[in-house]
């Protein structure tokens, strides 16, 4: 599987291009770069994009879906729910936990992992998973806006995200860790959020967390 990864946007944000190396078909994961450099990023790895993955309805992670749509009006956007009703979008396909897509030969499989927002999906590509802002590098999603829940994010994450395979290479949202990536198993040995014993304690772990932030 092809991966190339353009950080920009509002905040350090990661915008991943993904694809298959025996269809050249391609998938974009998260808007926030600008249209320009995505369709260059493909182009140069000779991809035909065909799917437009939003991880949730942040708009950092979507700033350039409008302009990315102008230019190739038969994308398909992929997300949970359906909080874009807004774009002019011809192909849109809601994705719900467990569901999966076809990328070429490469299979996808959408995550629902509510916590750090109600739609927030992360997507299981072969030895990949890519978090958006559930799971950083380092530490988890932060829970600040009115509709995030900590304890929802725990269960999301213990649930979904601990059980799958140590040598996945986590691909976050935003590039705010040591380094952009990491795999799975060095994650659950190095990131204190992850090493949680069970819900109070994660709760526990995020709020000092958030106080260490504004101290």
């Amino acid at each position: 599987m092809i991966v190339k990864s353009i950080e920009g946007g509002y905040d350090k944000n990661l915008t991943y291009i993904i694809g298959c190396e025996k269809s050249n078909r391609g998938a974009v994961i998260d808007a926030a770069a600008g249209a320009e450099q995505i369709l260059r990023t493909a182009t140069n790895a000779g991809l035909i994009l065909q799917y437009l993955i939003i991880t949730h309805s942040h708009h950092d992670h979507y700033a350039s879906a409008e302009a990315l749509l102008k230019k190739l009006r038969d994308l398909t956007i992929i997300m949970y729910g359906d909080a874009l009703d807004e774009l002019d979008v011809r192909d849109f396909m809601r994705v719900d936990d467990g569901d999966t897509a076809r990328l070429g030969s490469i299979e996808l499989k959408f995550l629902h992992t509510p916590g750090h927002y109600p739609d927030s999906i992360c997507i299981v590509a072969p030895d990949a998973i890519f978090t958006g802002d559930t799971l950083f590098i380092g530490r988890t999603g932060r829970t600040i806006s009115p509709k995030s829940s900590t304890r929802t994010l725990y269960h999301s994450i213990s649930e979904k995200i601990m059980p799958l395979p140590d040598d996945l290479v986590i691909y976050p949202g935003h590039n705010y860790g040591s380094k952009p990536t990491n795999t799975l198993g060095e994650e659950k040995q190095s990131n204190p959020f992850l090493q949680a014993a069970d819900e109070e304690e994660f709760v526990q772990v995020m709020e000092e967390y958030e106080a260490s932030r504004s101290s």
